[in-house]
């Protein structure tokens, strides 16, 4: 366990060095994420439309659009450090800055390793129980192959970059348990014999 933790701790390290430049810019971006704010929820879902939109609008081909996704994040990635260390100076980062941003470092270091644990119980499935894996693997190929091939896929995607912005704040106010708890506390109906 205290190898888990100390691989843990090297991990975290090494994320603070590669986000040294967007350390400023994490902290607004957290509160976002987050939902600190009634608004944030609102500005997330418009932002991720905005983007769409402007995919949909151009209608490029597909390499055409990765190339120029690229370029964006190639943009971002360049410009963000340089106008957080122009506008905030050294001075302006504190001792508890630095531990907001540790958190957010550990928070992504966590969901990363708790990701990559299942993916590796599925992919270990294949050796304990291989009918399953195969009938699990088997029905999601089909039924994502089916949807996909039924529904836009912009409009999928964006979907899916909804949901995945969306859910750590949902997961912060709890909503998502609140909706499970209410489904544990809906009347059960009688089965007719």
């Amino acid at each position: 366990m205290a190898d888990i933790s100390q691989e843990q701790e090297q991990q975290v390290k090494k994320l603070k060095r590669l986000l040294e430049g967007w350390r400023m810019a994490l902290l607004p971006l957290k509160s976002i994420i987050l939902w600190e704010q009634q608004w944030h929820p609102c500005a997330i879902v418009g932002f991720i439309s905005f983007f769409y939109l402007l995919i949909w609008l151009l209608d490029l081909n597909t390499l055409t659009t990765f190339a120029l996704l690229g370029l964006l994040l190639n943009f971002v990635d360049f410009i963000i450090p340089v106008i957080t260390n122009s506008l905030y100076g050294p001075s302006a980062w504190t001792g508890q800055k630095e531990k907001t941003f540790e958190e957010i470092c550990r928070s992504i270091v966590l969901s990363y390793n708790k990701t990559l644990k299942q993916i590796s119980s599925f992919y270990s499935l294949r050796e304990t129980g291989p009918c399953m894996y195969y009938i699990i693997s088997i029905s999601m190929l089909c039924t994502l192959a089916w949807v996909t091939s039924a529904i836009n896929n912009i409009f999928l995607l964006y979907v899916l970059s909804v949901v995945v912005l969306l859910w750590p704040g949902i997961q912060n106010r709890g909503i998502f348990n609140t909706l499970l708890s209410m489904v544990n506390l809906a009347p059960k109906v009688a089965k007719l014999e």
